[in-house]
């Protein structure tokens, strides 16, 4: 079965960079936004997707769209919008889907795939996994900030994966996203979790790239106890990563190492003022945790910080930290 449309819901870091990539492979996908300013630009710039080490830029072409029903029946849809915003764009899937349309997200956190599920059929909804990054420099660029895996599974685990879900995965590798499709998805949703756990509210609230909060025994003493908590509500809803903690968080610090440079989602959140996905991660620590009896106290404070500094309007700058990261 062929996958001929695809659309992408919101042209944030990872929406773009998703749909340069796959652009240039297909050249029909598109992408629904809510900002109707936005749209009217992008569709006059087009997208631009700088490479690191590089002064390669790869640019496309999608058509955007304020308008679900103007795009009409999709083979594919991906969901990037901020995992928050899920609620918003639920009427906008009676247009985009038929009785075979995949929706597939490849938001943060954990949740959003229960949010869909209210209006799409398990049959046809999938969990994805990406460990790209991308830091937005300018509404229409990104600068592709780190490569790695990307994994996609069903919602439920129980129901056979489609073709069309088959065929985007083999669309993703050749995109040059190493996408494999996993018989169980929440493994990995849960790794990648961790891994979140033991970064983004801690860099958000410190004004750190990933790499520094290694040089800071007393946040990595933080990061440790989140993480701890975390595992053990994992542990405590039957997800077997096959990692004892310790190199769960040997894991995290890699990753710390390995994207030093990086500034976080939520960090860029921060910077651009914009409300995080704190409820989407370590929000959803908490509240799973409750479900199973397991106490989260590290990861509720974080939570709270977070909130604290969010509704303040985060008066509290990053100074010395420059970032060109625009909306």
């Amino acid at each position: 079965m062929e996958v001929k449309k695809i659309t992408i819901i919101g042209p944030g870091s990872l929406g773009i960079l998703f749909a340069v990539k796959i652009w240039q492979k297909l050249s029909s996908v598109t992408i629904l936004d809510h900002n109707p300013k936005r749209a009217k630009k992008l569709n006059k710039s087009g997208l631009r997707l700088l490479l690191p080490g590089s002064d390669s830029v790869m640019k496309a072409f999608p058509y955007v769209s304020v308008d679900a029903k103007e795009l009409g029946v999709q083979d594919v849809v991906l969901v990037l919008v901020k995992a928050f915003q899920t609620e918003d764009i639920l009427d906008a899937f009676e247009h985009l889907c038929g009785a075979d349309t995949v929706v597939v997200t490849l938001q943060n956190g954990i949740g959003v795939g229960d949010i869909l599920a209210k209006v799409i059929q398990e049959k046809n909804l999938a969990l994805g996994v990406t460990m790209h990054g991308a830091n937005k420099r300018n509404f229409d660029t990104v600068m592709h900030a780190g490569s790695g895996s990307t994994f996609v599974g069903m919602f439920n685990k129980d129901c056979t994966p489609t073709k069309k879900l088959e065929k985007l995965a083999d669309i993703l590798d050749q995109c040059g996203f190493s996408c494999s499709l996993v018989n169980d998805i929440y493994p990995i949703l849960w790794k990648k979790l961790l891994v979140n756990i033991g970064i983004n509210a801690l860099t958000c609230i410190s004004c750190l790239r990933n790499g520094q909060l290694l040089d800071y025994p007393h946040l990595l003493s933080i990061q440790e106890q989140a993480v701890a908590e975390a595992f053990e509500v994992m542990k405590g809803s039957g997800v077997d990563i096959r990692m004892e903690f310790q190199d769960v968080l040997t894991f995290v610090r890699k990753v710390c190492r390995d994207t030093g440079e990086n500034i976080s989602s939520m960090l860029q959140d921060r910077l651009k003022k914009s409300k995080t996905e704190i409820d989407f991660i370590n929000g959803a620590v908490v509240k799973i945790g409750k479900c199973y009896g397991v106490k989260t106290p590290v990861n509720e404070t974080l939570c709270n910080l977070v909130e604290f500094f969010s509704k303040s309007g985060w008066h509290q700058g990053c100074d010395g930290l420059s970032s060109p990261l625009v909306n």
